[in-house]
């Protein structure tokens, strides 16, 4: 009897200890084939790891209600996301990863920016998963046909940008294609404490008063109030529809399209526009935005990131998953590889993503692919970093914008009121927006704070 009981024991403990830990992840679909390949790379390093995948259509925060409303199983990691993290976080769907960050040596490598972005109550609820930059895209070629010198990014300052921007402005040529938003993005470039719309992060509020708001949308209006050099404002459809031709066909030509036509030599366009960018006929690189030398280099980034589930039965092997995706230098080697495969147009790569590391084997890696020299040193400047997608993370956000700010902007804008007389009345209500959308926020995030450890109990079989 013993030597049978031994036997079931010795089986049972060899089914446990060579048994695999199933995780599913979700991703979009149109990257199923991308995470396919991605997975067998993440096997060489983990093998006892299956991975099971799964679509989250039509989005990723409806997918979550739905599956929850379904009473389904939430995926142990969506790969990821740009939508608002703070929903999952409120409806405590959301696994805290700092267990795993605490002693993790790959990490360092992971810019402050990127390590703040999605922390709440001193808790990191997701890892940055991409990134993408806000630029300035300078066409060489036409810089070359006006006799202007290729500057460096390091001396990309206001001042050079404002002056390449007005000799490039000819009866010809215009200096840059548009300005939309322009002096939102500036905000966090023109302030050393505030980000996108002149948000200060630290004190979780506006500051249009004393930030990067009214810099911005000064220059702005300067860069506007110059005829032709803005292109795309020389547009009236207005007129178009009448059948009659605007100042931009009079100016470029009737069916033009002055940007690709290499008649602008500036572009204000982000890396995520790359899609069409890499097919512009012109030689160009990517500048970060002009920056003002008193206050410093400020590199406007967006930030993608992916997370593990709080309801995952295997949170150390969905973690690893996730850093694969994010931060370890074997994973977004790995993925880069796997993008530069789908090959080269014009010299240029199709595809790539900018990693959110200076990791020293991705920077060397990075070095090597077919793209822009400045989004190379972009990547190695990332402590220069200020992350500029406040939507994902500020309860209230939109609401603050559009109900509040930006119908401001659009009167400065025609010239009804000056930046500085509005300001501060204008911070005012935004804020109590946010202060309000933070309070309802904050209650359920420390009552899911409150549940996580009897779920985890639970879950765990404790």
């Amino acid at each position: 009897m013993r030597k049978v009981f031994m036997i079931l024991f010795l089986t049972l403990l060899s089914i446990s200890l060579f048994a695999k830990a199933t995780i599913t992840v979700s991703v979009w679909s149109w990257n199923v084939d991308r995470y396919q390949k991605l997975v067998k790379e993440f096997n060489k390093y983990y093998p006892d790891i299956e991975v099971k995948l799964v679509v989250n259509q039509p989005e990723v925060n409806s997918f979550l209600t739905a599956r929850v409303s379904a009473k389904q199983a939430l995926p142990d990691v969506v790969a990821e996301s740009w939508e608002p993290l703070s929903y999952p976080v409120s409806q405590g769907w959301v696994y805290p990863l700092d267990e795993f960050l605490k002693n993790d040596p790959d990490y360092k490598y992971v810019p402050t920016s990127a390590q703040e972005a999605f922390k709440y109550r001193g808790k990191t609820y997701a890892l940055p998963e991409r990134l993408h930059f806000e630029c300035i895209v300078l066409n060489l070629d036409l810089l070359k046909k006006l006799n202007l010198q290729v500057p460096k990014y390091e001396e990309w300052t206001v001042d050079l940008f404002r002056q390449y921007a007005r000799r490039a402005t000819t009866k010809e040529y215009s200096g840059i294609n548009q300005l939309w938003e322009f002096d939102t993005f500036m905000a966090a470039v023109l302030s050393k404490h505030t980000t996108f719309w002149s948000f200060d992060p630290v004190k979780w509020e506006f500051d249009l008063v004393n930030g990067g708001w009214i810099p911005a949308i000064k220059l702005q209006k300067e860069l506007k109030s110059i005829p032709g050099l803005v292109s795309d404002d020389l547009i009236n459809q207005e007129l178009r529809n009448q059948g009659q031709l605007d100042d931009y066909q009079k100016k470029f030509g009737k069916d033009a399209d002055a940007f690709r036509e290499s008649k602008v030599l500036m572009g204000f366009e982000a890396t995520y526009d790359w899609s069409w960018l890499h097919t512009v006929p012109w030689n160009f690189d990517y500048y970060p935005l002009p920056f003002d030398p008193k206050i410093g280099i400020r590199l406007p980034v967006h930030i993608n990131y992916t997370f593990v589930s709080a309801t995952t039965k295997y949170p150390k092997e969905a973690f690893l998953f996730a850093k694969f995706l994010s931060y370890d230098p074997r994973g977004v080697v790995a993925r880069l590889k796997l993008y530069e495969s789908e090959g080269i147009e014009k010299g240029r790569l199709v595809d790539w993503f900018i990693p959110a590391t200076m990791h020293p084997d991705v920077v060397k890696y990075f070095d090597t692919l077919k793209i822009p020299n400045g989004i190379k040193w972009m990547l190695k400047n990332l402590d220069k970093s200020v992350r500029v997608d406040m939507w994902k993370i500020v309860p209230g956000w939109f609401e603050a914008i559009w109900d509040v700010i930006f119908p401001v902007n659009e009167k400065i804008r025609r010239g009804e009121v000056t930046p500085e007389a509005v300001a501060a009345e204008t911070q005012e209500k935004a804020n109590k927006v946010i202060k309000e959308n933070w309070a309802i926020f904050e209650k359920k995030l420390i009552d899911a704070e409150k549940k996580f450890p009897q779920l985890r109990k639970q879950i765990e079989g404790k």
